[in-house]
């Protein structure tokens, strides 16, 4: 016979978002010591400006969802940091990017790891800008087929 646990048995996740200065505060509470039937979905706020060599990158590495907030775009620091915490660190969690981005980075975007905007009307028509890349995209995406994918196909009559 197996035993039954109850609804009330289950812990709780709780939604959760931080800031980079305050996940380098509480992780280790959070990861590794919440609160008695309590666990947490955690969403960590970063800027352009995180340094890639910063000795606590990896911790992100226990959240869900990283959001990479662009105050103004000046330069392509988020292009990089994406592809750092997807290909170096191998981040498998949500990647969204917020802020100042135009539609037609949105696509670049993609192709460094990113798989979530604001914005979302931004992004309805933006893999119709290009029709393909000089350079490869990251490790795991078919150039062709993750364009197609990417497009709604019409439905056949």
């Amino acid at each position: 016979m197996t035993e039954s646990k109850s609804p009330s048995a289950t812990p709780q996740t709780k939604p959760l978002r931080v800031t980079w200065d305050q996940w380098l505060a509480l992780h280790t509470v959070i990861t590794r010591s919440p609160p008695a039937g309590e666990s947490y979905r955690v969403t960590v706020v970063v800027d352009t400006g995180l340094p890639p060599e910063h000795p606590q990158l990896s911790t992100l590495l226990a959240v869900e969802r990283i959001v990479i907030e662009i105050d103004t775009f000046t330069d392509g620091r988020v292009f990089g940091l994406a592809r750092l915490l997807r290909d170096r660190l191998g981040f498998q969690g949500d990647l969204e990017v917020s802020g100042d981005f135009l539609p037609d980075q949105i696509s670049f975007l993609r192709r460094c790891g990113v798989n979530a905007f604001s914005g979302e009307e931004l992004v309805k028509d933006a893999f119709n800008y290009y029709s393909g890349f000089y350079q490869p995209p990251r490790a795991g995406i078919d150039e062709v087929t993750f364009i197609r994918g990417m497009r709604k196909e019409p439905a056949a009559s």
